[in-house]
């Protein structure tokens, strides 16, 4: 009996010691989960990447090799969640491995157009200068998309700020002067009743709006994966009477700074065109893109294959490309071409802006003030025949 006693004791503590050592393992395992740094494949933002490349060329530039250069990089705050990935490429670098085919296993660090020009750059000995022209280029870009931006801020604000008051005029507003006005007997000019009945048509399905601009959309992105339906939708934007010409020029800024870029790295002519159409955004330039590398690609000249396309490129980049061709600077002349659009798109966003500006501030100045008069107006009457 002492004995059977003995061994359930025995039993008893083993098992508690087994429970305390799986609670105290399950604890151990949780503690190693929240704290284990977890790897990330997050794409680096256009501004990150920016930065990477300057830091990287400075470093370079001055002597510092590329592995403590990247160490350096995996020590900075901004970049703190890339630590992981900065850390791989320094001990791949450090194991042999190029940089452009080390760069090239994490592709969501950079595209590929970027990883060539690396490469080109490590070929020729002019890494340094290959990553700088890059973070230039790039900062450039970013520059003037936030100038656009801050410019077209103001009369986006305007237009949702007064169709945020118009609509809760209508659907708020509205509806309790139309009641007051019903239980007082008054007669409502037709205006009044025009509003009334739009507010009531917007309480009543407004959600069934809502959700047709949401399809829309939704259908409008789903249908721009067919080519035919995007190529016809971007030559429509193109043609637009105030936005066309600074859509145009947007995108032939996308294809020369690239051409630009590759040409410098080494790439020739018909080489650059090749792999720039990718960058362009807008369908139809794309394709206009792929009928100047194949008419290169045949022989014929640049400029002019470009004269045949002028509706797609402003006047002034035939001439530049006409006049770098026959001075054998086509590189130079793509970067003229480069500022001549950046100046080109401030001008234009600029005269845009200050066409919109007073264009929308009447218009909603006007809307509200015909909401308000619809609603004040019986008010008018109702006093003067209780006068």
């Amino acid at each position: 009996m002492a004995r059977r006693k003995r061994l359930s004791a025995s039993k008893a503590t083993s098992a508690a010691s087994s429970s305390k050592a799986k609670s105290s393992e399950g604890s151990l395992s949780l503690w190693q989960t929240l704290t284990k740094p977890q790897k990330t494949n997050e794409r680096l933002k256009p501004h990150e990447l920016t930065f990477l490349l300057s830091t990287l060329s400075t470093l370079v530039d001055n002597g510092v090799p590329l592995p403590k250069a990247l160490a350096t990089l995996a020590k900075e705050q901004s970049l703190a969640k890339h630590k992981n990935v900065l850390e791989a490429l320094r001990r791949k670098i450090e194991s042999g491995m190029p940089f452009s085919v080390a760069i090239a296993l994490f592709p969501h660090i950079c595209d590929k157009m970027t990883v060539n020009q690396i490469r080109l750059g490590e070929r020729s000995g002019t890494l340094a200068a290959t990553l700088k022209k890059l973070s230039s280029s790039r900062g450039k870009t970013a520059e003037l998309k936030k100038d656009v931006v801050k410019k077209l801020s103001y009369p986006g604000l305007l237009i949702v700020v007064g169709s945020g008051l118009i609509t809760f005029l209508l659907m708020y507003v509205v509806p309790v002067f139309e009641e007051t006005y019903e239980s007082a007997g008054v007669p409502l000019p037709f205006i009044t009743e025009l509003l009334i009945g739009v507010g009531s048509f917007a309480n009543s399905y407004g959600w069934m709006i809502i959700a047709t601009i949401v399809l829309t959309s939704v259908a409008i992105k789903q249908l721009r994966k067919r080519d035919d339906f995007a190529l016809s939708m971007d030559r429509a934007l193109l043609r637009l009477p105030l936005f066309g010409n600074l859509l145009r020029d947007i995108a032939v800024l996308q294809l020369m700074e690239v051409l630009e870029n590759l040409m410098e790295a080494g790439y020739t002519l018909a080489e650059a065109l090749r792999e720039t159409a990718d960058s362009v955004s807008n369908r139809l330039v794309r394709k206009g893109v792929a009928d100047l590398q194949a008419a290169v690609q045949r022989g014929e000249k640049f400029s002019s294959e470009l004269e045949r396309h002028e509706g797609m490129f402003p006047p002034i980049v035939n001439q530049l490309v006409l006049v770098g061709e026959s001075t054998g600077q086509l590189t130079r002349a793509t970067n003229d071409i480069c500022e001549y659009l950046r100046k080109e798109i401030e001008r234009k966003t600029n005269l845009m802006v200050a066409s919109l500006e007073p264009i929308l501030t009447i218009s909603l100045a006007g809307a509200i003030a015909v909401v308000l008069l619809a609603i004040y107006l019986p008010m008018f009457d109702m006093v003067n025949t209780i006068s």
